[in-house]
């Protein structure tokens, strides 16, 4: 894969930052580097950049591609989970003017995964599903591990799918057989009723799959509470989110702060993508982005 993924709400989102030459920013989420690179050349040489990522391919990437940025004194990548991001500013004795944490997969993790199977279109990718490749368990695991009950759990839950007592069950009686993408994808398309093919039919149970791999929501509660409170006075926060169990965490959290008055919501309701934006790139059409400010 050639071509560079190019983050959703770009423009909107780097300029929720309102960033400051000097200031301090964290990217929670590197991916490809937009952000990264967005925010980093509008950093003087007093300014300090922190990106993240779980996934050591981006990391590698990144560095590859902007050789030359990457070994500037101001950009600091780190492989990490950003739920643990205050481990990381502690020894840069700042704290940040900025946060900001893009949620979606890139084009490059579902078009290029390294056999990881972040796509439903890979057939032959095995079933692993993994952010971080040293975690442990793979969606495989899960498959093998969980019962007809538990699968159906997490297929409603983290999902939201119409079918998952169906699909767990069929999962469960065919499992021998079930190894790489392909064969859960065309286990589910016998599975589903034709009238429910709008959409790839695979594409909620791979979801719910990712998330319990990586336990993205967890990490993700735990990763806007310690950057809030690691941010400095006037210092934002802004999250872009792909689906509405990830869109719920973050509006609940924005809304209590702004309650509580220890945070000033930057709009009334969240940013979405502009008409243009979804015609050149159909994966935006879900895309929410919330920012808050931190006033005490």
């Amino acid at each position: 894969m050639d071509k560079i993924h190019i983050p959703v709400l770009l423009k909107e989102t780097i300029d929720s930052l309102h960033i400051k030459p000097n200031g301090f920013y964290v990217d929670c989420t590197l991916g490809d580097g937009g952000h990264s690179m967005e925010i980093l050349k509008r950093l003087s040489t007093e300014g300090l950049l922190l990106s993240i990522d779980r996934d050591q391919n981006a990391i590698d990437f990144v560095k590859g591609y902007y050789k030359e940025a990457s070994e500037s004194i101001n950009w600091i990548l780190v492989r990490s989970n950003f739920k643990d991001l205050e481990s990381h500013i502690k020894g840069t004795g700042r704290y940040p003017d900025g946060i900001i944490m893009d949620l979606g997969l890139s084009s490059r993790q579902l078009e290029d995964s390294k056999n990881r199977g972040f796509s439903y279109l890979e057939d032959n990718e095995p079933l692993d599903m993994r952010m971080d490749t040293n975690l442990g368990v793979t969606a495989k695991d899960l498959l093998n591990a969980f019962s007809e009950k538990e699968l159906y759990y997490i297929f409603k839950n983290y999902g939201e799918e119409k079918y998952s007592y169906k699909i767990a069950k069929a999962i469960k009686q065919n499992i021998p057989n079930i190894n790489t993408v392909g064969d859960l994808t065309r286990l589910i398309y016998k599975v589903m009723p034709a009238v429910s093919f709008n959409k790839n039919p695979s594409r909620r149970v791979f979801q719910a799959l990712r998330i319990v791999v990586n336990d993205e929501l967890n990490s993700l509660q735990e990763g806007i509470d310690n950057s809030f409170k690691i941010l400095s006075k006037d210092g934002i926060l802004s999250v872009i989110s792909f689906h509405s169990l990830e869109d719920r965490i973050v509006k609940k959290f924005f809304l209590d702060k702004s309650r509580s008055g220890e945070g000033e919501l930057l709009s009334e309701n969240h940013i979405a993508p502009t008409d243009e934006e979804m015609r050149q790139n159909p994966r935006s059409a879900s895309a929410k982005l919330r920012s808050i400010k931190k006033t005490r």
